[in-house]
């Protein structure tokens, strides 16, 4: 049986969650400007490459620009997690991207941008998105105990929901009504903000060697501890494949859910922004019930069990034609990825040795950045062969498969993890 490893508990880890002026709070302030921040720009990018260019391929080559760095150097952004003070590391990366998009925002303003400039910049915040997720992963598990992880990262993700898909695009298409340079500018802002929320977080958040006194390997050599731990632990390897064919399932139908709502649906570009608003709803309610969810069915039955409530809105979704069972069944999917992830992220966190947080975390998340890029890829094609309804019942067969075959081995594995957990609780009370 794998043996779970005892984290160090600090005081920040006692009133994390609690209490005003806590090390938490700062965390998620920051996370929060930020996800505003990339809400705004999710409208105002795509609008201002529609000003710089009439062709199609270029504007959606431009997601594949964004998500083409962040597969390439996940493993090698982890490893570079475990060897840098986490908290410097996260505010430097948001000062960086803070600074890109100021840069692109002046060129913007002045009429000195072009598609190529949005393609540059695409490369280089998916390159240090890699690094501030990693770096974010890796933090939380510091601050609060493992019995919080659960209620930290629902925080966390109610904040994103808000911030990132219900506040952000409308306040990005305003401002971008305004100025073309206005949302792009709130965006750098946004990221500088929260590298000074990250710069005064309190405590030691510099990753421990197990052997303190020995020298620093060979990266790659750390690289590859990394990725042998990730293939040797059962549940890690378990949550990472299944964290492929989830995204994989993910992209199929929403890589031309744009194309489904305004030709299949009829909707205008208007009511699709609608029906998205509306349906975010399903995130929120899931990152706040994602704790009560798990303790109520258990790790394991929550894991499997949300993957068939996605097959199934995915299922609904196939054979309507209505546009308000649509939006209900895509808040009820969005509930789900909300709960899902939620769980998965918190297990990890928990599974994972502190000074290999980064590197297995980048590790695992290639997985699930492999699923998005061959999911939206593959989403087109289905979609140009037998229609954009395909994409919905194929994303719905794989949701209900990945739980079927995840089951048996969840329900073993995480009870294997609880049990060790119960243990090392007990090894930590002192004795009398």
């Amino acid at each position: 049986m794998e043996r779970s490893v005892i984290r160090r508990r600090s005081a920040q880890q006692e009133d994390a969650l609690n209490g005003m002026g806590s090390e938490f709070r700062k965390l998620w302030v920051g996370s929060a400007l930020s996800n505003l921040g990339d809400g705004v720009s999710f409208v105002a990018i795509p609008l201002l490459a529609a000003t710089l260019t009439d062709r199609p391929e270029l504007v959606a080559a431009l997601s594949t620009a964004y998500a083409m760095p962040r597969l390439l150097v996940s493993v090698v952004s982890g490893a570079a997690v475990d060897r840098l003070d986490r908290r410097k590391l996260m505010a430097g990366v948001n000062l960086a991207r803070g600074a890109v998009l100021a840069v692109l925002g002046v060129l913007a303003g002045f009429d000195l941008a072009s598609i190529w400039t949005l393609y540059s910049v695409f490369v280089l915040l998916g390159l240090l998105e890699t690094l501030a997720d990693v770096s974010a992963f890796s933090v939380l598990p510091t601050m609060v105990k493992t019995k919080d992880l659960d209620r930290a990262n629902g925080r966390l993700a109610g904040a994103q929901t808000v911030c990132d898909e219900i506040a952000g695009p409308p306040l990005g298409g305003l401002l971008f009504g305004i100025a073309v340079m206005l949302p792009i500018l709130f965006d750098a802002a946004s990221f500088m903000v929260a590298a000074v929320c990250f710069w005064w977080m309190k405590g030691d958040f510099a990753p421990r060697p197990a052997a303190a006194d020995s020298p620093r390997p060979h990266m790659a050599r750390e690289i590859g501890e990394g990725l042998r731990y990730l293939k040797g632990h059962r549940l890690l390897r378990s949550l990472a494949l299944m964290s492929f064919s989830a995204n994989l399932a993910y992209m199929l139908p929403f890589s031309v859910l744009v194309l489904f709502a305004t030709k299949t649906l009829g909707l205008s570009p208007t009511e699709y922004g609608v029906i998205l608003t509306v349906s975010a709803a399903g995130s929120l309610a899931g990152s706040a019930a994602a704790v009560k969810v798990r303790q109520l069915l258990g790790t394991g039955r929550t894991i499997g069990g949300t993957l068939l409530l996605g097959a199934t809105a995915y299922l609904v979704i196939a054979v309507t034609d209505s546009v308000a069972l649509v939006t209900s069944m895509l808040a009820v999917y969005f509930f789900y990825t909300s709960v899902w992830t939620i769980t998965v992220t918190s297990l990890r966190q928990a599974l994972i040795p502190s000074e290999l947080l980064g590197r297995v975390a980048g590790a695992s998340r290639t997985f699930s950045l492999l699923g998005l890029l061959v999911g939206s890829l593959c989403g087109g094609l289905v979609a140009s062969a037998y229609g954009l309804r395909a994409p919905f019942w194929c994303g719905g067969v794989l949701l209900v498969l990945t739980a079927l075959v995840t089951f048996p081995l969840l329900g073993a594995s995480v009870g294997e993890h609880q049990e060790a957990e119960v243990e090392a609780e007990k090894d930590m009370v002192p004795s009398e």
